[in-house]
């Protein structure tokens, strides 16, 4: 009995003690989190100024067009051969996937530029990338000699 009245003495200051212990937690991680979001801004608003004075090269958000179904994303700009595989396969329709240059190499219903998709890795024919993704828009990848010599392209990267 004895035993039992102390437990139950005990246990409403012990509540009370640990009640304020969340509250600074949670202060803590209020805290945190508007660090972050201020840190985020800053360097969302730093690079947004780095790319308005040309500092930065800006992606291309471009679609996957003209497929029925998904078209292939490739290691090198070019459909197999050796030492190349494929990535992934990306629906087609609305993707708005970036990409960052471009290279010539197999044609493909009459275009031979394959486009770098820089998130994913991996080049994409040019002839299923909408209207955005220009040659002009794009620029010339600066690593595509190697690519181009691996995936066995021939004629000038023009």
């Amino acid at each position: 009995m004895k035993f039992s009245a102390i437990l139950a003495s005990a246990l409403p200051p012990l509540s009370v003690i640990s009640t304020p212990l969340v509250a600074v937690r949670d202060v803590a991680t209020e805290a945190s989190i508007e660090a972050l979001r201020v840190k985020m801004a800053s360097i969302a608003s730093r690079d947004a100024d780095a790319r308005a004075i040309g500092l930065v090269k800006r992606y291309e958000h471009c679609d996957i067009v003209n497929v029925a179904t998904t078209v292939d994303c490739w290691w090198l700009p070019k459909h197999g051969g050796n030492g190349n595989h494929k990535v992934e396969s990306i629906a087609g329709t609305t993707n708005n996937i970036e990409f960052s240059c471009y290279t010539n190499c197999e044609s493909v219903d009459g275009n031979t530029s394959w486009d770098w998709a820089v998130n994913r890795g991996c080049y994409v024919p040019g002839a299923y990338t909408d209207d955005t993704c220009t040659r002009a828009n794009l620029g010339k990848c600066p690593f595509s000699a190697t690519d181009r010599s691996y995936g066995g392209c021939s004629g000038p990267d023009t």
